[in-house]
């Protein structure tokens, strides 16, 4: 069951109305959370049908509407590779990971499910002084950037740059933690 908290913000995603930091969170619970991926499908579905409904008719349309939707589509940035997701819960252990996490650092959702992913992931070249960041934006619920030598399951470091963003409730309190983490390099 959605709580009126997620509904509230699904509406303010297909409405727009979120800040980029805001709708990247949600995105990636859009991910996971099969329940709110249909709340936000039947919510641009009935704003389609209301837009579509304001209209004037088909044929006194210049360019006609599929022109206006392809050209829309066609400026929109193309990924190249997906970012790897994690969301953890308020207390930083995983909940959800991504295919693509799993093929960055080796580990599958059944191996991090209900662990801090630092502890699996860092290593001895990992900046401490990063990781503190990391932990004092968390703590004051706030959103962080950093790039990280993070540690494959099979040992290999890499360098990844790490985004954390915090989902929060009303009371602006963390519920969920979306990090985004993206290979720099190989070492």
């Amino acid at each position: 069951m959605l709580t009126e908290l997620l509904q509230d913000r699904a509406s303010l995603y297909v409405s727009g109305l979120l800040t980029e930091t805001e709708r990247e969170s949600f995105e990636i619970l859009l991910e996971y959370q099969h329940e709110l991926q249909a709340l936000v499908a039947a919510l641009r579905d009935t704003t389609a049908a209301l837009q579509l409904a304001r209209l004037p008719a088909m044929g006194s349309m210049p360019g006609g509407l599929k022109d206006r939707i392809l050209s829309s589509v066609a400026g929109r940035p193309q990924k190249r590779e997906p970012d790897a997701l994690v969301v953890t819960d308020a207390e930083g252990r995983v909940e959800w990971v991504n295919p693509a996490f799993t093929h960055l650092c080796g580990y599958s959702l059944g191996e991090l499910r209900g662990r801090k992913p630092g502890r699996l992931l860092q290593g001895p070249e990992t900046d401490p002084a990063a990781v503190e960041h990391v932990r004092s934006c968390l703590r004051a619920g706030q959103a962080c950037q950093v790039n990280l030598v993070n540690y494959h399951k099979n040992g290999a470091r890499y360098v990844a740059e790490l985004r954390i963003s915090p989902f929060l409730d009303d009371e602006r309190r963390p519920m969920w933690f979306m990090a985004r983490e993206r290979k720099l390099a190989v070492h």
